[in-house]
């Protein structure tokens, strides 16, 4: 119906004017009507009676859903046909009175488009809305509205970055006109159509991307309970019996093969694929970010990656619930997440195990639960009823209100029974069943003709029966109906996933203000923490152990030396009492010189007798080390012949001051030509090493056991290569003292008290060790023994020898098989030892050999002592109170020249050694374990310490939920926004109505 002129609209406002004022005779009367309000309440009474309309609709939708419910529980209980048949007559009675057309143009919301630019322009400039979009544009400059064949566009073009106006058009949409009904179009639909499937996709595209971070956070292990299971947002799960075309579906879907082939059960991960819209971008590349593997463009290598990693599952268990995660940029494809699931199997081979059937239905099970949108996948050549898709969606979805079927290898069947297939009610599901052909048709063009292959476009056109209404056919309507099901259902589950998300922020941030009192902490500060910690230990260490501590350390080691070399050349020498008598003699004259000065002459019988308690005390002093018998002219072991009868024992010759000066130089040789710079160097060169291991065996690097490894590394680097040199300077240095030793008075003074110092230490370490076997052995059992071993060592026979000797030969005697005389031979010699003494009367029987050898170290340390208290004795004489008598003194002599080589050693070990390591240490750290690290590489270490993993997944995990929840804050006020831009628009098409349908349009 054409719209009347502005003349005439201009005249009907006179006429409704002039009637106004003839009916309504009272002023305020004609005001009141005459302004807004009588017009805002004709509006309001039009629109409650517009919306009053629906009810009878929501009202029959409601009962026919109801019914075919009721219908479907009655099938199931096998009720009679004639029940079955009368509900679905009535609910085909109600389905035609809810389409019927009077009852569809009251109850609806908008009007047809009857009206022209010119009032379109007319309304929108009353609104205040010129400057939008369509303002100012007319038929002729190709606005909205405009005729399309006039020149104009026909309504607002799709914006950039649509699938739908993709490079590659035919990849998304059919190669057929899907026959559909028209519908009205108004302008608010023209004008707002594009934006809301606009915002739609973007909101699918922007909620994937928030998926994939939640996924991240999901799959982390934050410590304590987590409701990470309501992290997710709705996903495609495709499910289907074997060989009932999943993989097909799919590859159609992508338009790329890519999904692995076989004869056996291939698919045995599930498969979560992830489609990415990049409409900028004119390449297609597959990534695995499991394997981190990215831009595969070779969509065969893709396949043969699925293929192996399904393999990868051995044949005793054939299925896994691990997922493989594949993602596919393509701007020919649209944004969905589609997870590909096992196919059901009806029969085990005898390779699989006999649970496999119940594994793959329970792994199908835990993606069918909700949001989760199921797209069951059927044959056509296979009964409905026998569908394993469609029972396990009906187990989890009842009502079928979140299921769409999928009719596959329609071109099996007959074309009329796959219309039936698809249009059937038996099985209802409320997004209903879409038939495809994924693989060229070969049909016969004629009789006598050759066969000719047929795309899914081709098929479905040449047969009538699909292009009824109502049959849902193709690829692209399939892609297009999971575009829109999954957009809805994501935009109904943001309100849920707003919260989840929300909770879980708060459990996270608890749970860091809790344990860790909000403390920041980063892999990169934490990396400089520990650095800076060990290089404090270093520092620390560096200021405690300077030149002083180390010229400690060494002469501690020289004087150890030192009593080593005496214990070899001195106290193991029989000929060391002598020495010891002689300087205590000497001791013992000068006091009796001092006193006869003094006192004078006294008389003779005094003098004899004085002198007799001196030999007496002499003899008394005389107890020693036990000494073997010699000869009386023999000589020692030194070549050094003595006189050993009578009171030739008691004097001193010059043979004696020429042995114990040789053997003062070979003890001094023996300390200086030993290899001093050597050992030296490697005792600092351990001593390092050993501070350098208790500080990394410490915390923080207790858990970093690679960063230690590299700590100990370098620094045995650092000391290798200095150490040739220092050991050339230091042997260098030590060279004088090896010929000859300059000592001073008070270097002897001082040199004198710390041998004695030693000397006492080693008289504790004696006495020490007598302590241990005297309490580790009863004491009885221990006298007894060592008498043993005095009887059997005057004897000259040595125990332990003796008796390993009866052992063999008892041995020998029980594992032999010779006669009576013999044996008895052999047993009368075992009563002798070698040198033919009798030893059965000595009771070597009646001792262990631990025993044995405990009395035997008891004796040679009780020797030890004895021969410690004589040298400490004639160290604290006056014949060692100066250096002239260094051969009586040689434990006071080594120590000065252990002094004098500490002195010298310590000065290059210091500048050649330990400075510079002191130096090169802290530089070495830097540069092999702060510079040059990659971020992995300090989220690994930082990872290494249980504590601090734990604290920056929790860290990150706060990260990525603050980064989420702000999304989703941003995609709800854009909801909100689109919502209310609805609103408005829905309340201006129905307060803007054309001027002739207004009663009163001149007021």
């Amino acid at each position: 119906m054409a719209r009347p002129s502005l003349a005439d609209s201009t005249s009907r406002r006179f006429l409704a004017a002039a009637a106004m004022r003839y009916y309504v005779p009272s002023g305020p009367l004609r005001k009141l009507a005459s302004g807004k309000v009588l017009l805002k309440l004709l509006g309001s009474v039009m629109h409650i009676l517009r919306a009053s309309m629906r009810l009878p609709v929501m009202l029959l939708t409601s009962g026919i859903a109801s019914l075919a419910y009721v219908e479907y529980k009655l099938s199931q209980m096998r009720a009679p046909e004639w029940v079955t048949g009368s509900l679905e007559k009535m609910r085909g009675w109600m389905e035609g009175v809810r389409d019927s057309e009077w009852l569809r143009s009251t109850s609806s919301n908008t009007q047809d488009d009857e009206t022209d630019d010119e009032h379109d322009r007319a309304i929108d400039m009353a609104r205040g809305s010129s400057g939008g979009w369509g303002s100012g544009m007319g038929p002729a400059d190709g606005g909205i509205g405009s005729d399309p064949q006039a020149g104009g566009s026909g309504g607002i073009p799709p914006p950039k970055g649509d699938y739908y106006t993709s490079p590659d058009p035919g990849s998304l949409d059919d190669d057929y006109a899907e026959p559909q009904k028209p519908a009205p179009t108004t302008n608010s639909a023209r004008r707002d159509g594009g934006t809301d499937e606009n915002a739609l996709m973007e909101l699918t595209k922007k909620l994937l991307e928030i998926q994939t971070i939640l996924k991240t956070v999901s799959d982390e292990d934050s410590g304590g309970k987590s409701s990470s299971g309501s992290l997710k947002l709705p996903s495609i799960v495709v499910i289907g019996s074997q060989s009932s075309g999943k993989s097909s579906v799919l590859e159609a879907i992508v338009g790329q093969e890519f999904l692995p082939k076989g004869t056996n059960m291939v698919t045995r991960r599930p498969i979560e694929l992830t489609l990415i819209n990049t409409p900028d971008a004119a390449e297609e590349y597959g990534e695995f970010p499991q394997l981190g593997l990215d831009r595969i463009r070779d969509f065969s290598r893709i396949q043969r990656t699925l293929y192996d990693l399904n393999m990868s599952v051995p044949e005793t268990e054939c299925v896994s619930d691990k997922p493989i995660e594949l993602r596919i940029y393509s701007p020919h494809v649209p944004d969905l997440r589609l997870v590909d699931l096992p196919g059901y199997i009806q029969v085990v081979n005898r390779k699989q195990p006999p649970v496999l059937k119940q594994k793959i239905r329970d792994l199908c099970e835990t993606y069918l639960k909700q949001p989760n949108i199921i797209l069951a996948v059927c044959a056509a050549d296979v009964d409905l009823a026998n569908s394993e898709a469609l029972k396990a969606s009906r187990r989890n979805d009842p009502l079928g209100m979140r299921t769409i079927g999928v009719i596959t290898k329609v071109d099996t069947t007959e074309p009329d029974a796959a219309v039936h297939m698809l249009t059937q009610n038996d099985y209802p599901l409320h997004l209903g069943y879409i038939g495809v052909v994924c693989k060229p048709v070969q049909e016969k063009a004629g009789i006598t003709s050759h066969a000719v292959m047929l795309s899914e476009a081709q098929y479905f056109n040449k047969h009538p029966g699909f292009q009824q209404p109502g049959v849902q056919i193709g690829v692209g309507t399939l892609r297009r109906k999971l575009v829109r099901v999954l957009e809805e259902s994501m935009r109904q589950n943001l309100s849920t996933l707003v919260d989840a998300v929300r909770s879980e922020l708060e459990e996270t941030r608890y749970q860091i203000k809790v344990q860790y009192n909000d403390e920041r902490v980063s892999p990169e500060s934490y990396m400089a923490e520990s650095l800076d910690v060990l290089k404090q230990k270093f520092k620390a260490f560096q200021q405690q152990f300077g030149k002083p501590q180390l010229r400690a350390e060494v002469q501690r080691w020289l004087e150890s030396q030192v009593m080593n070399v005496c214990a070899e050349l001195y106290w193991s020498d029989p000929a060391v009492q002598d020495l010891s008598n002689h300087v205590t003699r000497s001791r013992a004259a000068g006091w009796w010189a001092d006193i006869s000065t003094k006192v004078g002459q006294t008389a003779t019988a005094a003098a004899s007798v004085i002198t007799e308690l001196l030999a007496a005390n002499t003899a008394k002093e005389q107890k020693g080390p036990r000494l073997s018998k010699q000869s009386d002219t023999s000589k020692d072991a030194n070549g050094r012949g003595r006189a050993k009868n009578g009171a030739d024992a008691n004097e001193w010759s010059e043979n004696d001051d020429v042995y114990w000066g040789h053997q003062l130089d070979r003890a001094s040789a023996l300390l200086t030509k030993s290899g001093v710079g050597r050992w030296t160097t490697q005792m600092v060169v351990d001593l390092l090493m050993d501070n350098v291991v208790s500080m990394v065996d410490a915390e923080p690097f207790v858990h970093h056991a690679d960063t230690r490894t590299a700590v100990l590394n370098f620094s045995h680097a650092i000391l290798r290569n200095k150490y040739h040199s220092t050991v050339d300077q230091v042997e260098n240095t030590i060279k004088p003292f090896k010929y000859e030793v300059e000592i001073e008075p008070h270097e002897w003074s001082k040199a004198r008290k710390r041998s004695a110092a030693l000397i006492d230490n080693e008289i504790r370490l004696c006495r020490q060790a007598l302590q241990k076997v005297r309490l580790s052995t009863p004491k009885k059992q221990l006298q007894q023994a060592v008498q043993f071993v005095k009887g059997a060592e005057k004897r000259g026979l040595d125990p332990l020898s003796v008796q390993a000797e009866i052992a063999r030969r008892n041995a020998e005697q029980a594992t032999s098989s010779q006669p009576e005389a013999s044996d008895a031979a052999s047993a009368n010699s075992d009563s002798h030892d070698i040198a033919g003494n009798n030893v059965e009367d000595l009771g070597y029987s009646q001792y262990s050999p631990r025993l044995l050898r405990q009395a035997q170290q008891v004796l040679m340390v009780q020797d030890r002592l004895s021969i410690l208290h004589m040298r400490r004795k004639a160290l604290a004489s006056s014949a060692c109170a100066s250096p002239d008598n260094k051969r009586f003194c040689p434990e006071t002599f080594l120590d000065v020249v252990a002094e004098k080589l500490a002195y010298n050693a310590v000065l290059f070990i210091n500048y050649e050694l330990l400075q510079d390591f002191f130096f090169q240490f802290p530089r070495e750290l830097d540069s092999n374990l702060y510079y040059g690290k990659t971020l992995q590489q300090t989220r690994d270490f930082a990872s290494q310490n249980p504590h601090i993993g734990q604290q920056l997944k929790l860290i990150e995990r706060r990260q990525r939920l603050e980064l989420v929840m702000t999304r989703l804050n941003e995609l709800v006020r854009q909801q909100a926004a689109v919502e209310q831009h609805g609103r408005k628009r829905s309340h201006w098409s129905t307060t803007a109505s054309p001027s002739y349908s207004n009663p009163f349009p001149g007021l």
